[in-house]
């Protein structure tokens, strides 16, 4: 798959590394000269969190998960990981580590700082550090040497930290025998699924029937909460003939996001993957060489690559598109793919290349040369985006000064006649979940601050798709239950779905009671002429794919059975299904030691050290008032 090749920024609090600011600034801007401090958002001890680090440090956390994330990427996501609280978190934590590392003498030296300046491929040319490109590149974010090599310090500093708290983690022989057990131990068993679906066609409710339901049920059919609002959209569009931009502000938007006009050369190129694990033993590493030999000699002789791959690579999210992975700069790679790739011209296939994944050959489709797209060719598009910005700042002002006047009166619509602005709409009416999709909706954050206001009280300003929303609450319906006339075709459905699950509930529980009282499901299932199924052998690592994963109440009531005693003490809900199980067979793989022993101490230290950083830092953050002075 492409994450087995990619290398991916990701944030020390996401995956335990801490080079995502330093990698961050180089791609997407780095730091500017022209910033403002505009006063401090938190305190941690005697160090300052200024509004625009932080700022600085939230764009770049969404633009990494911009990158990462992809098409799935949406403002829905960025609300539901609350990034916002997550970047300062991370800034508190990192200026706690930083003191730290001061402490115990973990500072970066002037030596480590330079190897690492070396391994950033931005800064490499033919594969080697390039003083004039690292100083044009820098220049190019207006930054200067010293300000970026103490940031590149900062970050190897944390990262010494780090790795120095989780060497006192260990993991033992018990620990890894205890895990053996819980995830490796297979099982095989013998069941038979009810379905409710299958029992709705012999529920037929009568009118008095679904009455009663609808009576012992009436939570189920209330209609949220509804309030009528009256409110004023600022939309920046409306100001945006009047914004004027100056040549010079069009230059130094150019200027401070150098990198964004800028792009390196991409490659698109296609690959074979044949996977070698990392403690593959000698005769797997040959046996996985020699069959890529052979699909390579295929691929030189002129067949057909895509076909080859569909029918060659295991990596499965690229087979079959045939191991297409697109465009990509060289740091986007592991360096040995990423060599041979830029190694190559349009049409040529490499000769096997080894990574930690594994043997790759390697196609590239293309070549997308370095490129500095020139101010001239981009003056419209910074020319209006720097409008659209003028025009958001103008609206907002005008719904802060519009917000002051109307919480002054206490009236929106008098508010509206003072400052000679027309109502958007009134006595529109709202609930939570649909909240003015005319406009684009409200962000769920949003929508709380509305349903939290009393009757008639004015809303703070909301930002929304279209602008900045001032709202009035007029009238607050509470929850009401829907009329039965209104809700009886739901609760007729309502009504067969509750029957029919109680059916087959029953069907599953008198099945297990025969099975064991038979001593085995096979001859229940016989009698009561139901088909009997066998899954194969699975564990809680690799489930069968016909019962699927199990959870909760199937995971622990499967995976607690003993041949001594093989059934369930009730019918085990799989999904919306009620399944008797029988266990029939209960082992440990032969060898599973031996095999899974790596893999497992690798797992557990990495569960264990993350464990153990995470305490020893809040054991230092105790150390240290922290004080935050806004709420975000």
């Amino acid at each position: 798959m492409l994450d087995l090749v990619r290398k991916h920024a990701r944030s020390w609090l996401i995956k335990v590394a801490l080079f995502l600011i330093v990698i961050v600034f180089i791609f997407w801007g780095g730091y500017s000269y022209k910033a403002r401090q505009e006063g401090y958002l938190a305190r941690v001890g005697d160090h300052y969190i200024s509004i625009y680090d932080y700022d600085l440090y939230y764009r770049q956390l969404v633009e990494m998960y911009k990158r990462q994330m992809r098409d799935s990427f949406s403002e829905e996501l960025l609300q539901r990981l609350n990034l916002r609280k997550q970047a300062l978190t991370q800034l508190i934590d990192r200026q706690v580590i930083a003191a730290a590392a001061q402490e115990l003498g973990l500072t970066a030296t002037t030596q480590e700082i330079q190897r690492k300046l070396a391994e950033f491929p931005v800064f490499q040319t033919d594969g080697r550090f390039d003083p004039k490109r690292y100083l044009f590149i820098l220049r190019q974010n207006r930054m200067s040497p010293e300000v970026f090599e103490q940031q590149v310090g900062q970050d190897l500093s944390l990262q010494k930290t780090e790795a120095f708290i989780k060497r006192r983690a260990i993991v033992t022989d018990e620990e890894i025998m205890t895990d053996l057990r819980f995830n490796y131990t297979v099982f095989q068993v013998a069941y038979v699924f009810f379905d409710p679906k299958s029992f709705e066609a012999q529920v037929n409710p009568g009118e008095k029937e679904l009455e009663s339901f609808y009576q012992r049920s009436q939570e189920r059919y209330k209609e949220p909460e509804k309030r009528q609002i009256s409110y004023v959209l600022f939309n920046p569009d409306s100001y945006l003939s009047d914004m004027r931009v100056t040549e010079n502000q069009i230059k130094d938007y150019y200027e401070d996001r150098g990198t964004q006009y800028h792009k390196e050369q991409e490659v698109r190129a296609r690959h074979i993957l044949f996977r070698v694990k990392d403690d593959a033993s000698e005769t797997d590493v040959a046996k996985a060489r020699a069959e890529a030999e052979r699909v390579l000699t295929e691929a030189k002789q002129g067949k057909d690559f895509v076909e080859l791959t569909k029918k060659y690579s295991q990596d499965p999210t690229v087979g079959e598109n045939g191991g297409d992975l697109g465009f990509f700069t060289r740091g986007r790679m592991v360096p040995e793919f990423s060599e041979a790739a830029f190694n190559l011209k349009p049409g040529e296939i490499s000769d096997l290349v080894r990574s930690p994944y594994g043997f790759h050959i390697i196609k590239v489709e293309d070549v997308r040369p370095e490129k500095t797209t020139p101010l001239n060719e981009v003056r419209e598009e910074i020319e209006t985006k720097l409008k659209g910005e003028k025009a958001r700042d103008i609206a907002h002002q005008r719904a802060r000064e519009f917000t002051d006047s109307a919480n002054a009166q206490k009236d929106i619509n008098k508010a509206a006649q003072t400052t000679k602005l027309p109502l958007t709409a009134t006595g529109v009416w709202v609930s939570i979940g649909n909240v003015l999709p005319e406009i684009g909706g409200v962000p769920i954050q949003g929508q709380n601050k509305l349903f939290a206001l009393p009757e008639k009280g004015i809303s703070e300003i909301l930002e929304v798709p279209k602008g900045f929303l001032v709202a009035q609450i007029d009238v607050i319906q509470p929850p009401q239950v829907m009329p039965f006339e209104m809700a009886k075709d739901r609760v007729e459905k309502d009504y067969k779905a509750d029957q029919a699950r109680i059916l087959a509930e029953n069907g599953a529980s008198e099945l297990l009671a025969r099975s064991k009282a038979l001593k085995g499901l096979e001859e229940a299932g016989k009698q009561a002429k139901l088909e009997v199924g066998k899954s194969e052998w699975f564990s809680r690592l690799e489930p069968d794919m016909n019962l699927g994963m199990l959870q909760g109440d199937a995971e622990t009531g499967t995976f607690r059975l003993t041949l001594s005693d093989p059934f369930p003490d009730r019918p085990l809900r799989v999904q919306n299904r009620y399944g008797v199980f029988q266990l029939i067979g209960r082992k440990l793989p032969d060898g599973a030691l031996e095999k899974e022993r790596s893999v497992i101490t690798k797992r557990l230290l990495g569960e264990k050290q993350g464990v153990l950083f995470q305490t020893w830092l809040g054991d230092e953050r105790k150390k240290y008032q922290i004080e935050v002075f806004k709420e975000l």
